[in-house]
């Protein structure tokens, strides 16, 4: 399809590249080569007669002009883009690329499975599986995140899919070593292993807030496994997942009618009138999931 500036599809291009921020990564999600969209770009600004990208380091940013033209044509890009993936829709395709972000430790603990089947069902499906534990708010229509924290996700939908209750345990042999622990106080002063830097720590019994105190930790480590690992170690107490907490032969339970908050994670995504089908079959199988997961957390509060 042409327009007035030539090939439409240079349009969707340059688009692409502001949006991917390079050459190479805009070719790689293209499916193109560097070459093309390097000289299809420098012949789109050609007709134009306008510089509509600069090199700064190793990313193209748009130039001020870049910018106005990005503004004025990527809704409409948008647009097309959903009226592609909505005849799509019509003819019940499962297909595409789609990007997860995900804990890896909740993902070998929980997901796998689900992601397995799916790929094996749909094979035209491509994922992009990014296993980190940092915040990666989804920024396409193919993006999705499952976390524990929503706080800046007002402009998404956030589904939740799993409740984590914890627990404080520690190793047989550190806990002869402490001596008596009888109070969340005798609890608070021992070494602590921490998933994150938040020191306040909240007890609650009955499922009220009993009380609350500032630990110490002797070791903070972004990733729930290395933390039942240094606790299995004898490395101190930590606030652990009844289900990780499990998976260890050799830690106790401390101080069991004593709980922090449960936890709530979520499954979030843009919110779209269109939904590629390859994200709607996903996130219908991760929700199925979930139910399992929830059964699971009921027993685990029975047992606590």
């Amino acid at each position: 399809m042409d327009s007035i500036f030539g090939n439409i599809d240079d349009l969707f291009l340059f688009c692409k590249v502001v949006e991917q921020g390079s050459l190479q990564k805009a070719a790689k999600a293209l499916n193109l080569p560097q070459s093309t969209v390097s000289r299809r770009l420098a012949a789109l600004e050609t007709r134009l007669d306008l510089r509509l990208l600069e090199k700064k380091g190793r990313e193209l940013t748009p130039t001020e002009v870049g910018k106005l033209t990005f503004e004025n044509l990527s809704s409409g890009m948008e647009q097309i883009e959903s009226g592609i993936e909505s005849l799509t829709e019509q003819t019940n395709q499962v297909s595409g690329r789609v990007r997860l972000s995900i804990p890896h430790s909740f993902y070998r603990s929980f997901i796998a499975p689900t992601i397995e089947r799916f790929l094996k069902t749909y094979p035209s499906v491509r994922l992009d599986l990014v296993l980190n534990n940092d915040q990666a708010k989804p920024e396409t229509d193919r993006d999705l995140l499952i976390t524990f924290d929503i706080e800046d996700m007002d402009d998404m939908i956030a589904r939740p899919i799993f409740t984590s209750r914890h627990g404080f345990f520690a190793s047989r042999e550190y806990v002869q070593q402490c001596g008596e622990i009888s109070t969340p106080t005798d609890l608070a002063a021992l070494d602590w292993v921490a998933i994150d830097q938040k020191n306040k720590l909240p007890f609650f019994r009955d499922g009220k807030l009993y009380e609350e105190h500032q630990i110490k930790p002797r070791l903070v480590v972004n990733d729930i496994r290395a933390v039942v690992d240094a606790v299995s170690r004898g490395l101190g107490v930590a606030s652990l997942p009844l289900r990780h907490a499990k998976e260890a032969t050799n830690l106790v339970q401390l101080l069991p009618e004593y709980h922090r908050s449960d936890r709530q994670s979520f499954l979030v995504y843009k919110a779209r009138k269109y939904q590629p089908n390859a994200i709607r079959v996903l996130i219908e199988a991760l929700l199925e999931e979930s139910k399992d997961l929830g059964t699971a957390t009921t027993k685990e509060k029975n047992t606590s």
